[in-house]
């Protein structure tokens, strides 16, 4: 796995890894290698594993745990030796890139790389206020950067929400590689977009 520098490295990690780079024996244990075999997907499965194996390798790299196999992810909650902690956490994946966000409080990640979306689909997920704010912003691919950013902020509050349109997201500042909005910020990491929600205030 190969980590991808964030401005966020205190609560999130994003690699770039693949299934197939992975040493599963390693990372999980025989039931979590099991379970995405329920997956009709191969893509799925895939993705799966890639996105908790970068959570889990998080949890270690901060001092959490020693052993990736004795931490699973039970969304939202960190487990640690079958208990669950007062860790929360997010994933997200997106063509080889994979995201795993870890916070005290709920918090949201998103990872998308970059490809030519028309804006005309902005309403499906934005409102019309938020799709003024979209239009005013001169950033290279501002609608991914909403997305990311409606998607990251979904994840923390999924449970207040049915649909992205419904989750609100206010503009604050336009940045030379991001986006800053009221709960969540973007930033353009090469080829992709990488959103995580701020932490409470």
């Amino acid at each position: 796995m190969n980590v991808v520098p964030t401005p966020w490295n205190d609560r999130a990690l994003v690699i770039r890894g693949l299934a197939e780079d992975l040493d599963a024996a390693q990372w999980f244990t025989d039931a979590e290698i099991a379970h995405p075999h329920t997956f009709r997907l191969q893509k799925r499965r895939d993705e799966w594993l890639v996105s908790r194996a970068a959570l889990k390798k998080f949890v270690v790299d901060r001092g959490l745990c020693d052993d990736p196999k004795r931490c699973t992810f039970d969304r939202p909650h960190v487990v640690i030796d079958g208990e669950r902690t007062r860790w929360l956490a997010s994933v997200s994946h997106s063509s080889g890139f994979v995201g795993a966000a870890l916070a005290r409080t709920p918090i949201g990640i998103d990872v998308q790389v970059v490809r030519g979306v028309s804006e005309s689909a902005a309403h499906l997920f934005l409102t019309e206020v938020e799709t003024a704010q979209m239009q005013r912003c001169t950033l290279a691919d501002r609608l991914i950067h909403f997305w990311c950013a409606k998607e990251a902020a979904w994840k923390q509050r999924s449970n207040e929400f049915l649909t992205l349109r419904q989750v609100p997201l206010t503009l604050v500042e336009m940045r030379s590689e991001g986006l800053l909005f009221d709960s969540v910020e973007t930033v353009r990491i090469g080829e992709m977009v990488v959103a995580v929600t701020r932490p409470p205030l």
